[in-house]
């Protein structure tokens, strides 16, 4: 396949507790050090587990609010701003693709960015000087409708856009441990599965997802898990899953972050 000179290949982001923001760490270490290992984009498109909505919404042109969606943590994190703009154009040209595909997309003034935005954004693109657009996650999202959320708006990456998916690939805040505490099994074999079947390329393979081992624990609902199928259908057929850096944070969280490239 020829390549593209402006494509910017899809990424899913794992964004982590929101201390992730201010603690080094080997996932923040590699946000950090993200934006070297590509071309600059000349807007990023963020699907955030953080703004589950009722339909599907694309925040409205403008400056968005950094919305500090979180209690009980240390006062710094609060004072964090990323002082980022949805970009008209971009705003408009990603509501035409998802309205050609089929979708209604209304238009949100008021949400902004939520930490599952803003703590990766903040490290991998820390000016705020990218134009910005954040979409939601309708509720009652499945692997399937996410994918082809992903394909309509896939277009945008040869364009220069950064199509990014942001949650986590295992997620269950009741099996928290230490900083430092040891990968429990059933969270390093969910990865396991979860790796077979980006390899695969194939969203058949995730049909059938509760299916997979031990998925309610890792999962207990699903929304950190559904915006890597995001990614995963913005890279298009013909793109493999390249995991860029995996860790774990607190044991059982998984700090994986994928690019989806030809």
């Amino acid at each position: 396949m020829t390549a593209t000179p402006n494509r910017i290949s899809p990424v899913f982001f794992a964004h982590g507790a929101p201390t992730l923001a201010l603690e080094d760490t080997a996932a923040s270490r590699f946000l950090k050090s993200f934006a070297a290992s590509q071309p600059r984009p000349k807007a990023i498109l963020i699907l955030s587990a953080h703004w589950e909505t009722d339909g599907l919404k694309l925040s409205a042109p403008g400056p968005l609010r950094t919305y500090h969606d979180f209690r009980g943590f240390p006062r710094p994190l609060y004072e964090i701003s990323y002082p980022a703009k949805a970009d008209v154009d971009h705003v408009d040209e990603a509501a035409r693709l998802l309205e050609a595909a089929g979708h209604d997309v209304e238009l949100d003034s008021h949400w902004g960015l939520d930490h599952g935005a803003w703590v990766p954004l903040s490290l991998a693109y820390p000016d705020a000087d990218i134009p910005v657009v954040a979409m939601s996650l309708p509720h009652g999202s499945t692997p399937a409708s996410v994918y082809a959320l992903g394909q309509a708006l896939a277009p945008l990456k040869d364009k220069g856009v950064l199509l990014a998916g942001s949650g986590s690939t295992t997620h269950n805040l009741r099996e928290f441990g230490p900083q430092g505490s040891p990968t429990p099994v059933w969270a390093s074999d969910f990865d396991r599965w979860l790796d077979d079947g980006l390899k695969s390329g194939s969203i058949g393979y995730f049909e059938d997802i509760q299916s997979a081992p031990n998925f309610r624990r890792n999962h207990p609902t699903d929304e950190h898990l559904l915006p890597l199928f995001f990614a995963f259908g913005a890279g298009g057929t013909d793109a493999k899953a390249q995991l860029l850096h995996r860790s774990y944070e607190y044991g059982s969280i998984s700090m994986s972050y994928f690019r989806f490239a030809a």
